[in-house]
């Protein structure tokens, strides 16, 4: 006791520049302080603890076992709830009958006794402690269950070309994504395709796992669209939980017949322009023809027609004078 004291002083000196930080802390120690000091008591009243420990993901339907029944009705049966989110012990089932908390609407006896919890999440992690009383008193030993539940962050706004992280939390009742006990040796988390392909070591993928907090990083493509990544939770090789994520983009990725349409469409646009700017280009060409037609000089043949008068007759030499009319004709074409 006198080291975890120390241990408390130590932490309220290194944290008096962060207090929201110095709060969650000495929740947890105080928790951890509450489990040593219910550790003691057992030794020293000669009663020991069954611990269990239960892994789930979330919104499945969980059943913590009491192994230290004694009445066959559930009379004697009371279930505790602790957690590192709460400084103080939650009576969930007191000798029997479920109590008004926060969990009343989601949890049930079974007829062993055991604990249901339905649609679990994170907030339901923590230690249940199943304990006996006979004429008020505590009888025989607890039953402590420890429950963790494996979630994958979601992830919104995701499109093609874009990088997604994916974040895959065990939490625990010590914290999320930590491990403090004897179970995370034996503990990993890994990724695997929808095909339960393990992702580690593929090059299109970057992993990163501390602990039980693994990060799963990747460029998007469009074959991405409505694919499930999945996190497995496994215990010496053996796959205890699975939780897994499937991205929607928001826009589908357009397809085959549609692309052959526009490009259609775009083909025929591009051949109508083509023929209108031919055509203009013709008619420009076939005015400017005939304007220069119309500016052309006509063909113009001139005749000259002398009307002698009555004296030139007389003479023998005929003089053309003054008196010459002459005619223009012109000619068709």
């Amino acid at each position: 006791m006198t080291a975890q004291f120390q241990c408390y002083i130590a932490l309220r000196h290194t944290c008096r520049c962060c207090p929201q930080e110095l709060r969650r802390r000495m929740t947890v120690v105080k928790y951890i302080l509450v489990r040593l000091l219910f550790t003691i008591e057992y030794a020293a009243m000669g009663v020991s603890a069954v611990l269990t420990a239960v892994n789930s993901g979330t919104a499945d339907n969980v059943t913590l076992s009491c192994k230290n029944v004694i009445e066959p009705d559930c009379s004697s049966t009371t279930w505790l709830y602790n957690t590192y989110r709460f400084t103080d012990t939650i009576e969930l089932v007191t000798l029997g009958k479920i109590k008004d908390s926060h969990m009343n609407e989601k949890i049930r006896l079974g007829p062993d006794c055991s604990l249901h919890i339905h649609n679990v999440s994170t907030a339901d992690t923590g230690s249940y402690t199943c304990r006996q009383f006979i004429s008020g008193t505590q009888h025989e030993h607890d039953a402590l269950v420890y429950l963790s539940i494996l979630t994958v962050v979601p992830v919104t706004n995701l499109m093609p070309g874009s990088n997604m992280t994916l974040q895959c939390l065990l939490y625990t009742y010590h914290n999320p994504g930590q491990c403090n006990n004897h179970q995370s040796n034996s503990l990993t988390l890994r990724w695997v395709s929808d095909t339960d392909t393990d992702l580690q070591g593929d090059p299109r993928y970057q992993i990163h796992t501390s602990s039980c907090n693994s990060t799963l990083t990747t460029e998007l493509q469009w074959t991405d669209n409505n694919r499930k990544w999945g996190c497995q939770l496994t215990d010496k090789g053996e796959v205890k939980v699975s939780q897994s994520y499937t991205i929607t983009f928001p826009v589908k990725q357009p397809t085959t017949n549609v692309i052959g349409i526009m490009s259609g469409v775009a083909v025929f646009a591009a051949v109508c322009v083509a023929v209108v700017v031919l055509v203009i280009v013709r008619r420009r060409t076939g005015n400017k023809n005939e304007t220069n037609q119309d500016k052309a000089p006509d063909s113009v043949t001139y005749a000259v027609i002398i009307h002698p008068s009555s004296q030139q007759k007389e003479k023998q030499t005929p003089a053309i004078d003054s008196s010459t009319e002459y005619a223009t004709i012109r000619t068709v074409n």
